[in-house]
């Protein structure tokens, strides 16, 4: 006969195993999205990000062409985060299924 010890110990093994296994299945399709949106990511081409660019909104136009005369060092970090905005917005795109 099992003591009361010995049933909680292994029930809080097979629980840990069962946890361990759902946790495990979840990672793989964490990584396997990871992957597949990092490759989609690589697959944007200068074309791509510039026909995104065409889309822009009137108030991202005017920031980047601001941006663009007046050349400062945030007016760089600006431009890189419009064209940044605009691979994401083609990455999401992607991966919604879309093209």
């Amino acid at each position: 006969m099992r003591t009361i010890p010995q049933v909680i110990n292994q029930t809080m093994r097979y629980g840990d195993w069962l946890f361990d296994s759902q946790k495990e299945a979840q990672d793989a399709a964490d990584l396997a999205a990871w992957d597949r949106r990092d490759a989609i990511e690589r697959e944007v081409s200068f074309g791509d990000l510039l026909e995104e660019c065409c889309e822009f909104t009137p108030a991202q136009r005017q920031t980047f062409m601001e941006a663009l005369a007046r050349s400062n060092k945030s007016d760089l970090h600006t431009i890189f985060c419009l064209l940044d905005q605009a691979k994401e917005a083609i990455v999401k795109r992607r991966l919604a299924g879309g093209e």
